[in-house]
């Protein structure tokens, strides 16, 4: 509360500053104390680095084998033709570096990155919530004490996915496009979808040719007469064209991180199908939802958030969250609720919305750190819907 006060309007600031970056360090220590309280009431082992090896859960463990081993020639040995392709090598290879430098194991270097990460990501979105107080409180708490916040402090790649997101969408804000095509390009890196957000790019770039009396007809001559324009559209997609051209050097198939994929079960299907599939995947005892309908819920939920973003008027980000709900979604539903929460345009207009009242920010907040705990518990415990 004394942190609100500081923020009061007419604020200096260098007490706005204090706010900023104290807000998410406050959950920064509340998320590690609640998601270490999870752990310890299974563990008795009290070090950090063994709380860190108990939420490296799923896919965490192949990003921990990116970064120390790299990437193999050939399918793993004894793994049904499983390979690491199918994940993206930017996020592995930051922690990789950084472990060359600091003497301690992979996991704990990830673990303290991905905090890193997404405490810079709080930072970078508060002129995207347009100076909201109390939606920032609320998406410092989301990301860093929240029910999924082990999501955005271990070894995944939603800590700097969400923030190379919060960043590119802020240089479009400021309609720095420069900017926004090397983050872009870093974003294609770290996952397939990040491509995409050269969609937002292009819609932007347009909403700000038609602000200025431009006509429709004319836009793409406008483009090609700009070249810091055509450059910033053509470097997006650099990262995933630089990994695309690394498999084909090393393995011989530039899309071997698309091919990969029935490994892991995922082939491509009729998405209405995959849907109906998981909201009629029934309980057999209880009321509560099964893993497949969480997942169902979580991608409808997501679409319709996209049309809100839409209905307010912000059609890049709108586009782009549609597309890394999609394209997923094309393939089955695993993974669903993960990639819908770690949707920054998403998260950053929800909490604007939970904001609206003082009632619903404290019963959201209250939620959020209050969800923590068992839901910590359920990740750690292998419960399917947070894969």
């Amino acid at each position: 509360m004394a942190l609100l006060n500081i923020a009061r309007p007419g604020a200096n600031f260098r007490a706005m500053v204090i706010f900023i970056t104290a807000i998410p360090l406050v959950f920064v220590v509340s998320g590690l104390a609640i998601r270490y309280a999870a752990f310890a009431s299974i563990s008795a082992e009290p070090t950090f680095e063994a709380y860190a090896r108990t939420l490296c859960r799923w896919d965490c463990s192949w990003y921990v084998g990116i970064a120390e081993k790299g990437y193999e020639r050939f399918p793993i040995a004894n793994q049904s033709n499983v390979g690491r392709w199918g994940f993206f090598p930017l996020y592995p290879m930051i922690v990789g570096m950084i472990g060359t430098v600091f003497p301690f194991p992979t996991i704990v270097v990830a673990t303290i990155t991905s905090i890193a990460c997404s405490y810079a990501a709080c930072v970078v979105a508060w002129p995207l919530l347009e100076k909201n107080v109390r939606a920032y409180v609320l998406y410092c708490a989301f990301l860093l004490s929240g029910p999924f916040s082990f999501h955005f402090t271990t070894f995944l790649t939603e800590p700097l996915f969400v923030l190379l997101t919060s960043i590119v969408f802020l240089a479009l804000k400021r309609s720095n496009y420069l900017a926004a095509g090397l983050f872009s390009a870093l974003l294609s890196a770290t996952r397939v979808v990040g491509a995409f957000v050269v969609f937002a790019t292009v819609i932007q770039m347009f909403k700000d040719y038609r602000q200025q009396g431009g006509a429709i007809r004319s836009f793409p001559v406008w483009v090609f007469g700009r070249p810091d324009l055509l450059i910033a559209i053509l470097i997006s997609p650099a990262g995933l064209f630089a990994y695309i051209l690394f498999l084909y050097l090393t393995v011989g198939d530039g899309f071997a991180f698309l091919h990969v994929q029935r490994a892991f079960g995922r082939v491509a299907g009729n998405v209405f199908l995959y849907l109906w599939e998981g909201l009629s995947a029934m309980p057999t005892a209880g009321w509560i939802p099964t893993a497949p309908q969480w997942s169902a819920f979580a991608a409808i939920g997501g679409l319709a958030l996209c049309g809100v973003l839409a209905f307010r008027k912000q059609y890049g980000a709108a586009v782009f969250c549609a597309i890394c709900i999609t394209l997923p979604l094309i393939t089955n539903l695993a993974s669903m609720v993960r990639y819908v929460v770690g949707l920054a345009p998403l998260t950053i207009m929800l909490m604007q919305l939970l904001s609206a009242s003082k009632l619903t920010w404290l019963a959201a907040l209250a939620l959020f750190l209050g969800a923590c705990y068992p839901m910590t518990k359920a990740w750690i415990g292998g419960y399917l819907a947070l894969v």
